[in-house]
């Protein structure tokens, strides 16, 4: 008995290469990525392909026996065989080679070796086989398998912890094309019912098309996302980028800056690269041991509780913070604020301390202070370290005698917390916050009203029960995070990889405190900030650098690494102000510098003048130059003149630079933008006055000059005009409403008019078309009028549907348009002159004669109804376009 086939061998065909053969690439691709993160059992060294890399190797033989089983299945099942008894008879076949394996090995080891890879083949080649039969018989197949390998795509990407975006786009881009595709191609085989050569054009054309978009679409989400898509990776990755720290950004430059906010991550990277190093002039009474204060650049007062972030706050009640950019400051000018000192609230156990700091790959408009800066001037970098230090500035900070690193370290070392209780002791005398302002105390002790906050106070509260003061709490939270559990462990741990929750909506912070008591700086100093707030006390969180003393060689010289920035709490005491406290467990990475730290630059001589002008004239012969001077510095104190006075300088041992390229006394020219800078002896035993006019009169004539620094015409004209801060424009709602409401309005405009746009298209493609191209969309043309007319098809065929229900009504010939339609459409016989002439001119009566026997009103009426053109499309009038 003949067997006849079940499918036609062109759509057999079609399926072995558009559907079994890429899901062969896919099975290839998940095998390896498994392969990666699972073992998989097999020898490397034996089979037909061991000429191949081992793990290649194993896995395009895994491939090719699921390939086997998916080609022989749709074989098999192309012809009227029933699935469940051959299933079976294979299955029985397989088995009993697999027990008959025993007798072809010498020994057992080959015997167990042999039969474990049949066993694979036979698990391999049934599933392929199952999935070729599901290919052949079950139409929406196709959507199952997409789902189940997208989802074990998901589960390997998940395991193998993917930790860049290019890695994740490679392991996730694949199973994502693939799933729509194979949707989408058996969508194409199954409805177009001719398989004929137009059928292989038509199928090649679209799948053409498909590529094209597919790639412009990933292309698109890679460049338009990728910094979102990162930072997801970064995130749930469960390893940060390399070299990537969530609280530096790097610049366009290639120097580091502070970001203004930083989110509680999965992950953390590391970076050891030298970012500037600093020498704070601070030392323990009457000793030459340093004593190291952590540089501060700014707070984090705020928590976005929807996204775990710490950012800034412009509005801060009683505003301590200086942020001056010193990259905008004219070299050896000052910049000073002293209302941040009043604003610090604490006199009491006050002092000024100077730093001065030298960036290599620091952002030149960083502004770094222990504690409260307010104070800063850009000084020159000594010519032999020009090549490794860009840029400088002196920094004053007004700082509490209380806040040593050496007091703020969490250290085991016995002599330092013994140290540390002279502090303890002190602020144990501090007044309480009975007296403090109210504003003040609300924004600084502020909770959000979550749940998960109610459980940190009330973890608070019972770690704290003991405690009376404020700094005997402080220190409880503290000592908490330095307990050990039962078993004489930590009980919390610094990680660069604390990991995130199971659930992806759950609170990092609450995941953090309760179950992980893993993490880093933010995680810490975060949790510490909600516990302190919800007793009352008020907190909030400092970003800078820590401090490490890692010298006996350059007293008072410190190096900052990357991996040196820091976040940590400061608690005001009333009184004493802002003090600091890190909560963070150790971190001996932070603490041990990546290499040796090397020679510091020599600092300059303290310029005692700087005054900057334009220059007036220039005397090569004497070496003379007149500066005429509209702002300077002298011993620190900065003048504004209100009447611009000529200075005559001597240049005899003047070093002139331009550029920071050193430049002759005759390049200089007159109109241009100069600093002058004098160290000379002359100037330092004379004081300043309040009086600019009577002080430069009393300098010497011509005035000693060290150093002249020439401007960029266009930088001078820059520095010249008024410095505005950039602030933020709070969101107008208001516009925010009238753009939404413009953009329904547009929508619901482009809806309604759905079918004028389509009918306009048809039109537009009839009039445009050529040859018997002219049939197929006068045909769409009249068969869409019709329809939006509300003069429905249904289910009749076209030519009874013309005949019977459009010619009666309207006294058109719309029957005999269709019989030269089909007649091309089906018979592909040549058509006559008379007919050609018939289908070019019908359009152009058939539808105003419609349009006259149907009223305007209606007319209005049916080409205002979208959801009537959606309709169109889903019905029997849609078909295929001309080839």
């Amino acid at each position: 008995m003949k067997i006849q086939r079940a499918t036609p061998f062109n759509e057999l065909l079609a399926k072995l290469i558009f559907l079994i053969l890429p899901t062969s690439l896919v099975a290839y691709f998940l095998i390896w990525n498994a392969s990666q993160y699972y073992s998989i059992i097999g020898d490397h060294n034996t089979g037909l392909l061991s000429f191949l890399p081992p793990v290649t190797n194993m896995t395009l033989q895994l491939t090719l026996f699921i390939t086997a089983g998916m080609a022989g299945g749709a074989l098999f099942y192309s012809f009227r065989f029933r699935f469940l008894p051959t299933i079976l008879l294979l299955s029985a076949a397989l088995y009993i080679l697999y027990k008959g394996l025993d007798n072809l090995a010498t020994g057992e080891f080959d015997a167990f070796f042999i039969s474990v890879q049949f066993l694979v083949f036979t698990l391999l080649f049934c599933a392929g086989w199952i999935v070729g039969w599901a290919f052949i018989r079950i139409r929406y197949f196709p959507v199952f398998i997409s789902v189940a390998l997208l989802t074990g795509c998901i589960l390997l990407i998940a395991k193998a912890k993917t930790d860049s975006v290019l890695s994740l786009m490679e392991s996730f881009a694949p199973a994502l094309i693939y799933a729509v595709y194979i949707i989408f191609t058996s969508g194409q085989i199954y409805s177009f019912k001719d398989k004929s050569q137009k059928f292989w054009l038509f199928l090649t054309r679209r799948l053409v098309l498909f590529a094209a978009l597919a790639a412009l679409l990933l292309a698109a989400v890679y460049y338009k996302m990728e910094g979102e898509i990162e930072e997801t990776v970064a995130n749930y990755g469960g390893a940060g980028k390399n070299g990537k720290n969530s609280m530096l950004k790097e610049q366009k430059d290639g120097t580091f800056d502070l970001e203004d906010y930083t989110k509680l991550q999965g992950a953390l990277g590391r970076n050891n690269e030298l970012l500037f190093c600093a020498h704070i002039d601070n030392y323990f009474p009457d000793t030459e041991i340093p004593n190291p204060l952590y540089l501060t650049a700014f707070y984090y007062t705020k928590f976005d509780t929807l996204t775990e972030t710490f950012e800034r706050d412009s509005t801060l009640p009683m505003n301590d913070l200086f942020t001056p950019d010193p990259s905008k400051l004219p070299l050896f000018f000052t910049q000073t604020d002293s209302s941040v000192i009043r604003n610090s609230m604490g006199p009491k156990l006050r002092k000024t301390v100077e730093i001065e700091v030298y960036s290599k790959r620091l952002s030149p408009s960083t502004y770094l202070a222990p504690h409260t800066g307010f104070f800063v001037q850009p000084i020159a970098v000594e010519k032999d370290f020009r090549n490794e230090f860009k840029s400088a500035f002196r920094a004053k900070g007004y700082v509490s005698e209380l806040n040593s690193a050496y007091f703020v370290y969490n250290a085991k070392d016995d002599a330092i917390r013994l140290f540390q209780q002279q502090r303890f002791d002190v602020l144990r005398k501090a007044d309480g916050y009975e007296r403090m302002d109210r504003q003040f105390m609300s924004y600084y002790t502020y909770m959000p009203g979550d749940a998960k906050f109610r459980n940190i106070a009330n973890l608070a509260n019972k770690v704290t029960a003991s405690a009376k003061t404020p700094v005997d709490k402080v220190l409880a939270i503290r000592d908490w995070f330095l307990s050990k559990d039962e078993n004489g462990e930590p009980l919390f741990k610094y990680t660069d990889n604390p990991g995130v929750p199971d659930i992806p909506s759950a609170s990092k912070l609450s995941y953090f405190l309760f179950e992980n008591r893993k993490g880093y700086c933010a995680y810490y100093a975060g949790a510490t900030l909600f516990m302190l707030r919800a007793l009352g006390i008020p907190s909030r969180i400092a970003v800078g650098f820590l401090t490490t003393d890692r010298s006996d060689k350059n007293k008072g010289w410190y190096w900052y690494y990357a991996d040196q920035a820091h976040a940590w709490v400061q608690v005001y005491f009333p009184g004493y102000g802002w003090l600091d406290f890190d909560t963070t467990v150790g971190n001996s990475d932070a603490q041990e510098s990546p290499q040796p730290d090397g020679t510091p630059p020599m600092q300059p001589p303290r310029a005692w003048l700087a005054a900057d002008g334009i220059v007036l004239s220039v005397d090569t012969l004497e070496r003379l130059m007149k500066l005429q001077v509209r702002h300077m510095v002298f011993h620190d104190k900065e003048y504004k003149l209100a009447q611009p006075v000529t200075m005559e300088l001597d240049m005899q041992i003047a070093a002139i630079k331009r550029d920071s390229m050193e430049v002759p006394l005759a390049s200089v020219e007159k109109g241009e933008q100069a600093t002058a800078v004098s160290y000379a002896e002359a100037f330092k035993n004379m004081k300043a006055g309040n009086d600019p006019q009577k002080l430069i009169a009393s300098f010497p004539h011509p005035a000693p000059i060290d150093e002249v620094y020439l401007k960029k015409k266009d930088i001078a004209k820059q520095q010249e005009k008024t410095k505005q801060e950039t602030t933020t424009s709070p969101t107008d709602w208001k516009k925010v409403g009238y753009a939404l409401l413009l953009i329904a309005i547009i929508c619901v405009l482009l809806f309604l008019l759905l079918p004028a746009l389509v009918y306009t298209w048809y039109y537009l493609r009839h009039r445009n078309a050529q040859g018997n191209n002219k049939l197929y969309w006068g045909y769409r043309l009249v068969s869409f009028y019709l329809h939006q007319s509300g003069i429905y098809r249904d289910r009749l065929t076209p030519m009874k549907y013309a005949r019977e229900v459009v010619d009666p009504r309207f006294g058109t010939n719309f029957s005999g348009f269709m019989n030269i339609y089909l007649k091309y459409k089906y018979a592909r016989q040549p058509l006559t002159s008379q007919e050609q002439e018939t289908a070019t001119s019908f359009v152009s009566r058939f539808i105003p004669k419609v349009r006259s026997q149907i009223s305007w009103g209606h007319r209005l009426k049916a080409f205002m109804q979208p959801f009537r053109t959606l309709r169109f499309f889903g019905s029997a009038n849609e078909e295929q376009g001309p080839t």
